[in-house]
């Protein structure tokens, strides 16, 4: 093989802190947006975005050049700083110290996108994947 090819999919889900509802609808488009701007300028491919108001699920496809915890790391570090920008309130917005990471098999990709597109529909309804909700 002349080349790498990498299928790398991680299914990512990060909690606020004390599961506190901060993810409101009105930043919720905007915090999405930064993120894939900012999966994009680590040369990572966001695949789908969404959640709740406290928490969030990423999948993504990413690059054999840096590690998991890495991403999070940036993604975290970085979005928090984001959201309190963007309220004016710094410090108020933090996610939790932990995260969940979950590899997906290439065949698994669509089902798990279609599982964080249909977040608030799952939520309603008590259709979770605990696996996936319990951070």
């Amino acid at each position: 093989m002349s080349r790498n090819n990498l299928q790398l999919y991680i299914h990512l889900v990060f909690i606020t802190k004390h599961r506190d509802f901060m993810i409101m609808e009105n930043v919720e488009l905007k915090l999405h947006k930064f993120l894939r701007e900012k999966m994009e300028e680590l040369e990572i491919i966001p695949l789908m975005i969404n959640g709740m108001p406290d928490h969030l699920h990423i999948l993504l496809k990413m690059p054999a050049k840096i590690t998991v915890s890495y991403i999070a790391q940036q993604l975290k570090g970085t979005s928090s700083r984001f959201m309190n920008e963007l309220s004016g309130n710094q410090g108020i917005f933090e996610w939790s110290r932990g995260y969940g990471a979950f590899t997906v098999s290439k065949k698994d990709v669509t089902m798990i996108s279609n599982y964080i597109k249909n977040q608030k529909e799952h939520h309603k309804s008590g259709t979770l994947n605990q696996d996936f909700e319990q951070v």
